[in-house]
Order: structure tokens, then C-alpha cells, then sequence
């Protein structure tokens, strides 16, 4: 009896009418806190980015939203996911341009806006079909994985570009210290002999550690957990075990670099290999149908001159 009585009274107020304001003024009110949260959050200190490398197209776009959320997201973080993302940003080149928690976070940003985007399309024209309206829908999930993709692309390019650079270097190693300069120095100047590109860019960097004082050991061990490639690590491994047992680096450096080369040489050759299996595709899908054609029309001509075709396909020919 109570509850029909409280309906008979809220059903003399027209609440129709309210919707569009009660929408406005809690749209008003998130972007009011999302405003202060992103004055307070988006005003760093005056060199606590000079540090950073520049960061990549996607992440200025949505540098804002990004550092709006992205201390709320590392408090949801595993220790070990942060770390896993961590090495596969540093397998990029991209560890001192995106921290682990802001990818992340412009993961979620980038679907949020890919939902808003599909939503917007769909409401300026609602009379788009279920297939536009399935489509449409895909773009969230794309949204949410493409930080991935593009991720996934930048290390594949970096460990193509450090299987190609990388024997150079050590060959030019090599010759440095046969000439008769020692580690360090050879170093130096087989880095300022190789062109831009991230095998340079890391030995550098393992070259200034080491002259900051940090011991070839440790700057080796963290030059292999940066890039996490085979290569580098087994050229770390043999390295650090010709100075724990007293053996020539030279020696161990050149074996390095014939290894290194021969299976360059090796890839090169498997690469030249599966060339033609992959030009029986465009093959098959655009020449193979032209000469069928060509020969099917070649058939017919010849049928229909010795009276050998039927009637209803000379029609369609004559026709």
C-alpha cells in the first residue's frame, strides 16, 4: 500500500524533463574533478623529465590523460607484470621514453577512446546496420591492444637492426684491440665507427657506465637485461667468463664475431630461400587466374569453330 502510494506521487512530477539536466550536471561535475586532478597531477617540477627520452606520437597525443591516471594504475600493478613490461619496454628502446604504468594506462585511455569514438559514429547515424554496429564495436578491443602491436613492432625492429649492426661491431672490436688498444678504448672507437642505430646507442651507454665506475661486469649484465637478445647475451656471457677465468678477451671477442657473422650469412640465406615459396602467393592470386582465363577463351574459340558448343552458350556469347 506504501509503495503504490509513493509511485502515485512520483508520478506527478515529470522526471522526463530532469534527465537531460541530471546528465549535464554529473558530466559537469566528473569534468570538473577530472580538471583538478589533471592541474594537480600534470604540473611536474621544472626538470623531472629532462631525463626522459622523446616519447612516442601516441603518448604526446594523450600525454594529459595519461599522467591523470597513471599513479592510480601502478597502485594496481603486479610487482611482476611492472617488471615484465618493464623489459619488454627496454627490449623496444622506449624504457626512458614510457614508464611501465603509463603504457598501461594509455592502453586503457586508448580504448576509452576508441569506445567514445565508435559510440559518437553510431549516434550521428542510427541507421547504420548490425555489421557497421559490430564493427564499430571492434574498435574498443583495438583500442586496448594496439599500445601492444605497436610495442611488439618495435621490438622486432630493434632486433632485426642489432642482428645487422652488432657483427660490425664486433669485428671493429676485434681490430681495435689486435692493433693494440685495450677494452675500453677499443670500445670507444668501434662505437664512433658505427652509424645510428640502437647497437650504438646501448654500447654507449655500457661505455659511460663503465667509465662513471660501475664494473664490466655489472654495466655488461645490465646492457644484456635492457636489450634481452640472444646475441648480446651470449656475447655478455663470454665476456664476463673470459675475465672470470683469466682468458684473452681478444680470443673470446673474435670467436664471437666469426659466430656472429656465420649466422648472419645463415639467416640471409634462409631468408633467400623462402622467397619463392612466398612468391607463389601474389603468383596463384593474380597471374595463375589471367592465363586461365586466357586459355578458357582460347578453348571456346576453338569449340565454337568446329560446332562443339551448345546453343545456349553461343547465345550468351552473341549476346
Amino acid at each position: 500500500m506504501i509503495f503504490d502510494d509513493l509511485l502515485l506521487w512520483a508520478g506527478q512530477f515529470e522526471f522526463g524533463s530532469y534527465i537531460p539536466a541530471i546528465f549535464a550536471g554529473i558530466a559537469i561535475a566528473v569534468g570538473t574533478y577530472t580538471l583538478t586532478r589533471l592541474v594537480i597531477r600534470t604540473k611536474p617540477p621544472v626538470d623531472s623529465t629532462e631525463w626522459r627520452d622523446p616519447p612516442p606520437v601516441l603518448f604526446k597525443v594523450f600525454k594529459p590523460f595519461v599522467r591523470l591516471f597513471a599513479t592510480d594504475v601502478r597502485s594496481l600493478m603486479r610487482d611482476e607484470y611492472y617488471k615484465s613490461l618493464h623489459q619488454k619496454l627496454s627490449a623496444a628502446g622506449q624504457n626512458y621514453a614510457i614508464l611501465p604504468h603509463e603504457f598501461v594506462t594509455l592502453k586503457l585511455v586508448c580504448m576509452i577512446v576508441g569506445g567514445v569514438v565508435s559510440a559518437a559514429v553510431y549516434k550521428i547515424d542510427q541507421d547504420l546496420g548490425p555489421e557497421a554496429f559490430v564493427f564499430l564495436a571492434s574498435t574498443v578491443p583495438v583500442g586496448f591492444f594496439y599500445p601492444d602491436i605497436w610495442l611488439a613492432d618495435k621490438v622486432g625492429a630493434r632486433r632485426r637492426a642489432v642482428a645487422k649492426e652488432f657483427p660490425f661491431l664486433l669485428d671493429l672490436l676485434v681490430l681495435s684491440m689486435r692493433a693494440g688498444l685495450n677494452y675500453s678504448t677499443s670500445l670507444g672507437q668501434a662505437i664512433a665507427s658505427l652509424p645510428t642505430g640502437p647497437v650504438r646507442e646501448e654500447f654507449a651507454k655500457l661505455l659511460r657506465e663503465t667509465r662513471a665506475g660501475k664494473s664490466r661486469r655489472e654495466a655488461l649484465l645490465d646492457l644484456a637485461e635492457r636489450m634481452s637478445i640472444d646475441s648480446v647475451n651470449n656475447f655478455v656471457a663470454a665476456v664476463n667468463q673470459a675475465d672470470e677465468t683469466g682468458g684473452e678477451i681478444v680470443d673470446v671477442l673474435t670467436a664471437q664475431a666469426e659466430q656472429k657473422r656465420a649466422e648472419r650469412f645463415n639467416n640471409a640465406e634462409e631468408v633467400a630461400n623462402k622467397a619463392p615459396v612466398k612468391m607463389l602467393i601474389p603468383m596463384m592470386a593474380f597471374l595463375f587466374p589471367i592465363i586461365f582465363m586466357l586459355l578458357a577463351f582460347v578453348i571456346i574459340v576453338k569449340l565454337a569453330e568446329i560446332d562443339m558448343l551448345p546453343m545456349s552458350m553461343l547465345r550468351l556469347l552473341a549476346s
